[in-house]
């Protein structure tokens, strides 16, 4: 369930990275564009004429060149936000696949000890025709791998371990009420 939903963020990460994408994409055609509408009117005017008359020559064209100079300097500016911002989901999606595979990894230890509890109780039933002293022992030991599983969920389930720490107190009274009737 967890991995479910951290998998939807991730999905609406890679989403939003690639809407900047293709922002940063038509920004940077605009900024190509600019860059040659400006050589273009700067090649349009000619220097030499223009020191030699006393008219303003291609007054037009100057306006033009210095909005589109403007025009650049915003665009340049909005790339590197772009930038950034496409860096941040990009840190933020690497953390997700981090936390989804350290999620994984829990899992499946915790169905190993979920298998192997299952085994140890069949044949913890099995043994339990053999003697008291091997009764005894096998109890320890079915306590000491639920303990160990306990250690290992106390972070990851809570709820389990619990239930886990309730069934070692039931086989810890049982392996005493045993040996106290074995006693008698």
């Amino acid at each position: 369930m967890v991995i479910e939903y951290l998998q939807q963020i991730k999905d609406s990460y890679f989403e939003q990275k690639h809407a900047l994408e293709k922002q940063l994409n038509l920004l940077e055609i605009q900024l190509k564009e600019n860059t040659g509408m400006i050589k273009m009117l700067e090649e349009t005017n000619d220097s030499c004429y223009e020191l030699f008359t006393p008219r303003n020559v291609n007054s037009k064209n100057k306006a033009k060149i210095n909005e589109l100079m403007e025009e650049q300097k915003s665009i340049n500016e909005s790339i590197e936000n772009l930038k950034n911002s496409i860096k941040e989901y990009s840190s933020k999606i690497e953390q997700l696949d981090q936390i989804v595979e350290e999620e994984n990894r829990e899992i499946e230890i915790v169905q190993e000890y979920t298998e192997t509890m299952s085994q140890q109780n069949i044949v913890s039933e099995d043994e339990k025709i053999e003697s008291s002293e091997d009764n005894l022992l096998d109890g320890m030991k079915n306590i000491l791998n639920r303990v160990e599983l306990c250690s290992r969920l106390i972070d990851i389930d809570p709820v389990r371990c619990r239930l886990e720490l309730s069934s070692v107190m039931k086989i810890l009274t049982d392996l005493i009420e045993e040996k106290d009737e074995s006693d008698f």
